[in-house]
């Protein structure tokens, strides 16, 4: 929930892009962003972004504002980005997130930015997704695709590990919405359909759970794939070592 204590009137304003580039130096700012769910749960929409800081795939969303609901704030970025008018009661809290990027759409780009996200779910009905879902804007987004969940969940290191988390997150909130369904229901579920999904939901949390704090990763542009930061730091420096050897190599012959 959120707690409002007193009266708050929020102010619309409007940064210019040195003080909105000093703001994200200084700030952690709010994101609310969405996945957009098949009517079977089996599918999420992404958009594959060409603009700082996650040029690549990624969750429909954008900032919040002072005084927003999460979920307002995720109303209002999908009606921006997609033109579609959902109320917030659609909108179901999926999970947060810590998100540090090393590099921004302001200058300086390489001074980065960081987020804290809360990742929503919008299910949609069978209707909605047939009647199909605009384009993002090109500006911003190069193309947008349904993709199955578990084509993401085991894509390995094609996706941002984020994303990832929050779809396995996704999964396990649908387990526990089946759980919770049966266990409100116990005249028509026996003991054992609920010991099932129970165990199912158990399972489906402990996949979604990270084994670490900090997950660092770079994007590998050339694989199209996210690699461990340390990994790389020490793939690189190795490269350098040989390159270094084969000069002296050169000179001394």
């Amino acid at each position: 929930p959120q707690f409002v204590t007193g009266p708050f009137t929020p102010r619309r304003v409007f940064l210019p892009d040195r003080e909105y580039g000093l703001a994200l130096d200084a700030l952690v700012k709010g994101c609310s962003d969405v996945l957009l769910v098949s009517a079977s749960g089996e599918r999420v929409l992404l958009g594959r972004r060409r603009v700082e800081p996650q040029p690549d795939w990624w969750f429909v969303g954008g900032r919040s504002r002072p005084g927003d609901t999460t979920s307002a704030a995720a109303a209002r970025n999908v009606k921006r980005e997609l033109g579609l008018d959902f109320p917030e009661d659609r909108f179901e809290v999926v999970a947060n997130y810590s998100m540090v990027w090393s590099y921004r759409e302001q200058a300086p780009t390489d001074n980065g930015t960081a987020d804290l996200s809360t990742v929503h779910a919008l299910h949609l009905t069978d209707e909605e997704e047939k009647a199909g879902v605009p384009a993002l804007d090109p500006k911003e987004y190069h193309e947008s695709r349904w993709w199955g969940v578990e084509e993401i969940i085991g894509g390995g290191d094609r996706f941002h590990p984020c994303l990832v988390n929050a779809v396995k997150a996704l999964k396990a909130k649908s387990a526990y919405r089946k759980l919770e369904r049966l266990a409100s229901d116990v005249g028509d579920s026996d003991a054992e359909d609920i010991a099932k999904h129970a165990v199912e939901f158990v399972k489906a949390m402990q996949e979604a759970k990270s084994a670490k704090r900090s997950v660092k990763v770079v994007f590998d542009v050339e694989g199209s794939k996210y690699v461990d930061q340390d990994e790389n730091t020490a793939k690189r420096q190795k490269s350098d070592d040989e390159n270094q050897e084969g000069k002296k190599s050169e000179s001394s012959s």
